[in-house]
């Protein structure tokens, strides 16, 4: 894939009026090679979500879910410092699971 990417990057030949913007992202900048950031050279980090937005974040991913009144949704925010939006649809998708293994499972949880 980045071997396509280098062609096609190469590639791009433009006429002085003309501009070209290549818009790319990552949620592992660490791991770039030394041959992306040459041809990336403008970078903007964006950090991880705080807790009040994680908890906006999840009440946009639940928001077409029927949940029980005793979800909280702050303190779930709370508790997953480091998370990106990315990981809490992973872990409502992983919640969502739960029951379905506990009734497999005869009631216990795997």
């Amino acid at each position: 894939m980045k071997s396509e990417f280098f062609v096609h990057w190469d590639g791009l030949r433009t006429k002085e009026k003309n501009r070209v913007l290549v818009l790319a992202a990552t949620n592992r900048p660490f791991d770039l090679d030394d041959a992306v950031i040459r041809r990336l050279p403008r970078r903007l980090l964006i950090n991880l979500p705080d807790a009040p937005n994680r908890e906006k974040i999840l009440k946009i991913i639940l928001a077409a879910e029927n949940l029980s009144p005793d979800i909280d949704l702050k303190e779930m925010a709370d508790k997953t410092s480091g998370y990106s939006g990315s990981d809490l649809k992973n872990l409502c998708i992983a919640a969502l699971h739960c029951p379905i293994r506990e009734r497999k499972n005869g009631g216990r949880f795997s």
